[in-house]
């Protein structure tokens, strides 16, 4: 009988929350990564139904964000909302430094990969766009699915995973890039500034649009 073991598939991601927290500067923005990888690491981790947390911060050095991946929205809500342990992360809004504290949360739709798809990123994007409900939020991910014809070959691409929320409202994209110079290059082509003009027409408010680096990621124990 052998007595290797087989590794443990990963845990399928269904249900995804993205926390954004608007700061006054870069110095607040390296003492809030500190913190909330700190926390993860001591007791997130640790929990049921936890898979990833991965934090971001923006170019600019004025927002931090973290995306927290779980198994599903049941386990979220018992193993981290209402963690008696949760005080410090629950808090972050109320920081000194902070301005602005906002949580998007929503199931991920099918991810578009790119050339790039096991690299490890160099630029990542949070896109938030604002809709009207679920239709509206299915003709977006039509929109994307179309688009991946060219996409998916696209020199220094890594992947974009679309996340919608429940009420169909709110719908935040994903894409990596394996540096500056392929996002810079994505960002140029004329397809791009096509795509964007019929998002557009399906949004009730003005996108959000925010370029990060990846600062650290903490996975499951």
């Amino acid at each position: 009988m052998s007595c290797e073991h087989e590794s443990s598939p990963a845990p399928e991601v269904g249900f995804v929350t993205f926390g954004v927290l608007r700061v006054d500067g870069p110095e607040t923005a390296a003492a809030l990564v500190e913190t909330i990888t700190g926390e993860v690491r001591k007791w997130v981790r640790h929990t049921p139904g936890f898979i990833s947390s991965r934090v971001h911060v923006s170019t600019d050095g004025t927002t931090v964000v973290n995306r927290g991946e779980w198994t599903n929205e049941e386990t979220y809500r018992t193993s981290f909302r209402e963690s008696p342990s949760g005080g410090v992360l629950h808090a972050l809004g109320t920081r000194a430094g902070v301005l602005a504290a906002t949580v998007f949360s929503g199931t991920p739709a099918t991810p578009l990969e790119g050339p790039e798809a096991n690299a490890r990123p160099g630029v990542v994007v949070v896109a938030t766009r604002h809709l009207g409900g679920p239709s509206a939020a299915d003709a977006v991910l039509e929109l994307l699915a179309g688009s991946g014809e060219w996409k998916r070959r696209f020199p220094g691409f890594i992947s974009a995973t679309p996340y919608v929320s429940r009420e169909g409202t709110t719908f935040v994209n994903y894409p990596m890039w394996v540096n500056e110079i392929a996002y810079q290059a994505w960002m140029a082509d004329p397809r791009i500034s096509e795509g964007q003009e019929e998002l557009a027409r399906l949004e009730v408010a003005p996108p959000e649009y925010l370029l990060c680096t990846v600062a650290d990621q903490v996975d499951a124990a």
